[in-house]
């Protein structure tokens, strides 16, 4: 849904007919999808997709800049992850709410290179200026921080960081949160300590098992001798 989307906004560039109303077609959808479905928080991010295009009047071109800016943030290289065709998440409804959620909290961390590094990626995937995707984006923030609560935000950051892991990279790569970084940093020493007590409790059974069947066979062979013992004794 998200990157095929972005495929034919990027052939629509084009002019002709048929691709741009092909990539109209897949906007449309993608934002039916979202606002039909009974998750609050996947029709809340469709409403935004659809004000962005409400707002600009442009069909196709405000949504697919809104999701490529996402797209972008979450994996860092538009032009490769479009012209790929890399799955952002498994779940195509929620690789596009990753990626709507993604400009939420990632674009106002971004310095001013990292932002027109951003902007010269859409610009060149979209073929629009950096005046329009600033104003999309801001329209964006604008329409999310009214219509998403606190508890969709959550939900909207929880899949975000999913997306993030899904391509190879972290939830604070794109948010550049302190506290994100530290919490990542806990989960992975936990995995680690969890790794490590694995590892041990399996090198002690081993060695347990190596212990029982050594014990096993010195008895085996004690009994042997006795037996040998005894039977030189009938003899």
């Amino acid at each position: 849904m998200l990157i095929p989307a972005l495929k034919l906004a990027g052939a629509a560039v084009s002019g002709l007919s048929s691709a741009v109303a092909a990539a109209n077609q897949a906007t449309d959808s993608m934002i039916d999808q979202l606002k039909a479905n009974e998750n609050a928080t996947v029709n809340r991010v469709g409403r935004v997709l659809e004000g962005t295009k409400s707002g600009f009047l442009m069909g196709y071109v405000s949504p697919s800049i809104l999701t490529a800016v996402g797209v972008a943030l979450t994996t860092g290289d538009l032009i490769a992850a479009v012209g790929s065709g890399i799955v952002v998440l498994g779940n195509p409804v929620a690789g596009v709410c990753a990626a709507v959620g993604a400009v939420y909290f990632g674009w106002k961390a971004l310095n001013e290179a990292e932002r027109n590094s951003v902007l010269e990626q859409v610009g060149e995937c979209l073929k629009v200026g950096f005046e329009l995707i600033k104003a999309v984006i801001n329209l964006a923030l604008k329409l999310m921080s009214e219509l998403l609560t606190a508890d969709n935000l959550k939900e909207v950051k929880e899949t975000v960081s999913d997306a993030a892991k899904f391509v190879g990279r972290h939830l604070s790569d794109i948010t550049h949160s302190t506290k994100d970084k530290l919490i990542e940093a806990a989960a992975a020493a936990q995995a680690t300590s969890r790794i490590a007590a694995k590892a041990t409790k399996k090198t002690a059974k081993d060695a347990s098992d190596a212990a029982t069947k050594a014990a096993g066979s010195v008895t085996n062979f004690l009994k042997g001798k006795r037996k040998k013992e005894r039977a030189n004794t009938d003899d």
